[in-house]
């Protein structure tokens, strides 16, 4: 399955899974986030996270490639999250974890393991797989 661009092109497909329990959430995205498909992504981690959970974990691990735009989505979604007083933390793939670092990202994403538990979202700056 993929998303249909305004070119016409289908994008590659980010597919996204939560698993919630009593006061938080773990999103799994995998795919590619690009252009064509951070729109979508935005649009749905910020419907997932409508309800306020306290801690909410991305697990990005299955996450192949991560573009400007993909960057963006994550920031916006830092950002919302601080605004909303819910615990944020990301668990990247190597490329996704590459980019946060070549980009300066590092200190301001907090970074989660790869295995989140969604009860507790581990200090910003450990590396993950």
């Amino acid at each position: 399955m993929a998303i249909d661009t305004e070119a016409g092109q289908a994008a590659p497909l980010v597919v996204v899974e939560a698993a919630r329990s009593e006061d938080a959430i773990t999103v799994e995205v995998a795919g590619d986030i690009d252009i064509s498909t951070s729109p979508r992504l935005r649009a749905e981690l910020f419907r997932l996270l409508e309800d306020g959970p306290g801690v909410a974990v991305i697990d990005l691990t299955g996450v192949g490639f991560c573009d400007s735009s993909g960057l963006s989505v994550l920031v916006q979604l830092n950002r919302h999250c601080e605004e909303s007083g819910i615990d944020l933390g990301f668990a990247p793939s190597k490329v996704v974890h590459r980019a946060i670092e070549l980009t300066g990202l590092l200190p301001t994403l907090k970074m989660a393991g790869t295995q989140a538990t969604t009860r507790t979202v581990p200090n910003s700056g450990s590396a993950a797989s």
